[in-house]
C-alpha cells in the first residue's frame, strides 16, 4: 500500500483499514480497504465488512496450497453479504518465493469463482500498484454501468 516492504508486519488481527487515492482515465478514485483477518475466530464479523462492499480482493499465499483452498467459501461469504455482484479479485502472493501452487492452479480456481486473477509480491512491490488500479477500474466501471 505504502510502496514499501515491512519484512517484521505481523498478520491481520481483527481487521484494520486503510485508504488508496487512485486516478483511472482522469478520474479520482479513492478505496477504502478493509484488511480482515482470515483466523476462524472472526468469522461471525465478516459479514459486517463485507455489506457495502463495491469490490473485493482475496489474496492467497503462493507458498500455501491451504491458503487457496481458503478463497471459495470466502467468496461465498462476501457474496451472501454483498447480495449484488461486484469485481472480485484473486491475488496469489509472494511470487518472489518457491510456489506450491501453480499459476494455472489458481487461474482455474479464479475462473470457477468469477474472479480476475493477477500474481504480485508484496516484498518486491511486483503488480502490487496494478492490482490496486485493477480493482479501482473494475469498480468504477461496475458503478458507472
Amino acid at each position: 500500500m505504502e510502496n514499501y516492504f515491512n519484512p517484521d508486519l505481523k498478520k491481520s488481527i481483527g481487521s484494520n483499514f486503510l485508504v488508496k487515492d487512485i486516478n483511472i482515465e482522469d478520474k479520482h478514485v479513492r478505496l477504502i480497504i478493509w484488511d480482515i483477518a482470515g483466523d476462524q475466530q472472526f468469522a461471525k464479523l465478516r459479514s459486517i465488512y463485507f455489506q457495502g462492499s463495491n469490490g473485493t480482493i482475496g489474496v492467497y499465499d503462493v507458498t500455501d496450497k491451504q491458503s487457496l483452498l481458503k478463497l471459495p467459501g470466502w467468496i461465498s461469504s462476501i457474496k451472501k453479504a454483498v447480495k449484488k455482484a461486484i469485481p472480485m479479485l484473486l491475488i496469489g502472493n509472494k511470487v518472489d518465493l518457491e510456489r506450491q501452487v501453480s499459476k494455472t492452479e489458481a487461474e482455474d480456481m479464479a475462473s470457477r469463482l468469477s474472479c480476475t486473477y493477477l500474481e504480485t509480491s508484496a516484498k518486491t512491490g511486483k503488480n502490487v500498484e496494478d492490482a490496486f488500479k485493477k480493482l479501482a477500474m473494475l469498480c468504477l466501471e461496475s458503478i458507472l454501468k
